[in-house]
């Protein structure tokens, strides 16, 4: 029979399993612990090679990272409705560069119909504009399979000299003042595009708010605009607004 403990433990790790993240906050709401009986419980979990501690919590170690058919089917509702904003937000005749996230994924369909010029390194989103009247720049690189994006120096190399209007930017979480992704790379070429461009914008529904990937890429302060849903709470509204302009 196992022990009050290990039972906990347990629990801990098939919910982050599920999850992929979660913060220490919320398991301790869910198993009506103190946030220090969790902090102690994921380092043992951590020590035992389980999960992978991160700043606010823990990620789990049995995937790193969602592919892409597979982050299209989560929260689609509230992702069309972020597309429509950033149509709304991207005027005619723009220069713009569009991220990997599933999000910015389904705006694409909208921008299709603009008179504009799309970079990216985004396979889905280049075959989505391939039928176009837009000019489209695909940055080439290697590509990471289960996300289908471009990523390293190669594909960092083609914005030498490029001056965008736009870098809509994706992330898996957003923690306070910090936008997190996780890998490196994904990163990189992001921050790559945010300086090329004019106006910035991160976009995220809102389960992602209050949850951090392994690394920060970027500071949310660092954005002109955040593009979310209608869900967001205004609790939320109220702690990010600080930060950014926020568009829903």
């Amino acid at each position: 029979m196992m022990g009050l403990q290990e039972e906990r433990l347990s629990r801990i790790h098939a919910l982050i399993d599920q999850a992929g993240f979660m913060s220490t906050n919320e398991i301790a709401k869910t198993l009506q612990v103190s946030s220090m009986t969790i902090r102690r419980d994921l380092k043992k979990l951590e020590d035992e090679g389980k999960l992978t501690r991160i700043y606010g919590g823990a990620q789990s170690k049995k995937q790193t990272e969602f592919s892409t058919n597979e982050k299209l089917k989560r929260n689609i509702i509230e992702k069309k409705e972020i597309a429509q904003r950033l149509n709304e937000l991207i005027p005619d005749n723009s220069t713009v560069y569009l991220g990997a996230g599933t999000t910015i994924l389904l705006a694409v369909p909208y921008f299709s119909k603009k008179k504009a010029t799309f970079v990216t390194n985004s396979l889905p989103a280049f075959t989505e504009l391939i039928n176009s009247d837009c000019r489209i720049f695909l940055t080439g690189g290697e590509l990471h399979r289960n996300t289908e994006e471009f990523l390293g120096r190669k594909a960092e190399s083609m914005f030498k000299g490029l001056n965008l209007d736009f870098a809509i930017c994706s992330t898996n979480g957003i923690n306070n003042d910090h936008v997190t992704t996780s890998m490196m790379s994904e990163g990189n070429i992001q921050n790559i595009a945010f300086d090329h461009a004019d106006k910035a914008v991160i976009v995220a529904d809102h389960t992602k708010l209050n949850h951090s990937d392994i690394i920060t890429f970027q500071n949310l302060s660092n954005f002109d605009y955040f593009v979310t849903d209608s869900q967001i709470s205004l609790e939320d509204q109220k702690k990010y607004s600080q930060y950014v302009k926020i568009i829903k």
